[in-house]
């Protein structure tokens, strides 16, 4: 899954300052409603602004540039799309600075105006361009195979080699950016990607003694040694790295806590569409080798505001062992631990707490298991 996460350079303190964006849309009209959605200090931010005269105003304070979106006459994340359903909305670079949106109709066609945070996104997406390119190109050969090709196991893996191949070009792409844009805050969220990539440790570390000190000292910007040290930390052979988070009730829970059992930490999150996909193999193994000591704990990258969706998704799925999570998204502080840029990704620990195989999927998991615990 590809995620991009993209912010830029303003100039203010680790202090919380104003934001001022005002909008305007030829589409609009007396009475629609425009939603701002963001994440901030670890919690979804809702606002609502009336549209007047065709304009918009929204105003608050950050204390970082942060991912927003907007969207007309419709909270999503309230009243769900249905499958097919489309709406207009746009997402966009939220800065603690006064700027302007504009655009001749609909949202998702506005420009950015006073927003450097904007102008950084499309310097970057340029650079992303000829690999989004390839991407699209590598889909679209897929989806025309014949459908007894697109089930054939050998041309799938060869598929996914492929991609896996496009996803490392692309990584490289955050680091150059890092090392051509060093004062750019954009730099931190580039180098967050590329840090838990092994074959990048060296480039990333040198692009991040280069920022600023600021950079590195906002929570982004620590979190990036972090994840540096997360490929050596979690190579099969070592002890996994201990953790507590919270589960749906509140209560710590602490990894080391299952040692004497085979224990699965497995990463996910309740708008994973692949993990969702993945989770009847993982509930299969689970019901099959829980009597011979394995279990699994369950890590959910799910986002602020959404714990609902998480607890609908585990009861859907029948998830039947330990979750937890600290509702932080990507920014899920056990998720950067282990190095998880995609999810979903799991960690297969023996009796002792060491890791013995990584990202087990379909039978995988229950071949490994097969192979430690015995059973047809």
């Amino acid at each position: 899954m590809r995620l991009v996460v993209l912010a830029t350079l303003a100039a203010f303190s680790a202090q919380a300052q104003q934001f001022d964006l005002k909008g305007k849309a030829g589409s609009l009209k007396d009475g629609d409603k425009i939603y701002l959605i963001y994440t901030a200090a670890d919690k979804q931010v809702t606002d609502s602004a009336n549209v007047k005269s065709g304009e918009f105003q929204f105003k608050g304070k950050l204390d970082y540039p942060v991912q927003a979106n907007l969207y007309l006459n419709r909270n999503p994340y309230v009243n769900r799309l249905q499958p097919g359903e489309k709406m207009d909305y746009l997402r966009f670079y939220l800065e603690p600075s006064a700027f302007a949106f504009n655009s001749p109709d609909s949202l998702k066609n506005g420009k950015f105006s006073g927003s450097g945070l904007n102008q950084d996104h499309a310097a970057l997406k340029e650079l992303m361009k000829p690999n989004d390119e390839k991407f699209t190109a590598l889909r679209k050969e897929f989806e025309a195979l014949p459908a007894e090709k697109r089930q054939d196991k050998e041309v799938v893996n060869g598929f996914i080699e492929r991609e896996n191949a496009l996803m490392g070009e692309l990584y490289g792409l955050y680091v150059t950016f890092a090392e051509q844009h060093p004062q750019s805050y954009l730099a931190v969220i580039s180098l967050n990607h590329a840090a838990s990539r092994e074959d990048l440790t060296a480039r990333v570390r040198k692009a991040y003694e280069k920022l600023p000190a600021k950079w590195k000292n906002s929570p982004l910007g620590q979190g990036v040694p972090v994840a540096l040290d997360a490929p050596e930390k979690t190579k099969i052979g070592k002890e996994a790295p201990d953790f507590a988070q919270k589960t749906p009730e509140g209560q710590d829970f602490k990894l080391s806590s299952l040692r004497g059992k085979y224990v699965l930490v497995d990463f996910w999150a309740s708008w994973c569409g692949p993990c969702r996909r993945e989770n009847p193999n993982v509930v299969k193994a689970y019901q099959k080798y829980k009597e011979k000591g394995f279990t699994i704990l369950g890590v959910s990258l799910d986002n602020p505001g959404q714990k609902e969706a998480w607890l609908k998704a585990i009861a859907k799925d029948q998830l039947e062992w330990t979750q937890v999570s600290d509702l932080k998204g990507w920014d899920n502080g056990v998720a950067k631990i282990y190095g998880i840029r995609s999810i979903p990704a799991n960690f297969l620990l023996d009796p002792s707490g060491k890791i013995i195989a990584k990202d087990l999927r379909a039978e995988g998991l229950n071949e490994k298991l097969k192979e430690l615990l015995g059973g047809e």
